[in-house]
């Protein structure tokens, strides 16, 4: 099993690589991170509605906006926050929901 510190870094590597690749193609593009392990399918989408249309599971992913790289312990408190509030029964996976990592700190 992954752990939260784990999960957050391999988040972290996919967001550098990404950010390394397409540098500022990135601002404001989303990618869906699995709050399993951190894993991400490495696409960037147009939208959320698009990367959430491509999950197998909605609610199995954080959708994250590209507006910078963050640093490890804010993609952890964003990853984080998302499984919890999940577990509460609320619906992130709303399209018009943003949840901004450099707020929860």
């Amino acid at each position: 099993m992954t752990t939260p510190a784990e999960r957050a870094k391999r988040a972290y590597d996919h967001l550098r690589l990404l950010h390394s690749i397409h540098g500022d193609g990135c601002a404001g593009r989303w990618i869906a991170i699995s709050l399993a392990d951190g894993r991400c399918d490495n696409r960037l989408y147009d939208s959320k509605a698009e990367a959430i249309r491509f999950q197998l599971h909605e609610t199995q992913c954080a959708y994250f906006c590209f507006a910078g790289v963050p640093l490890l312990k804010e993609i952890q408190y964003f990853l984080d926050a998302n499984e919890t509030l999940y577990d509460a029964g609320f619906s992130l996976s709303d399209p018009a929901t943003y949840l901004n990592p450099e707020a929860l700190l």
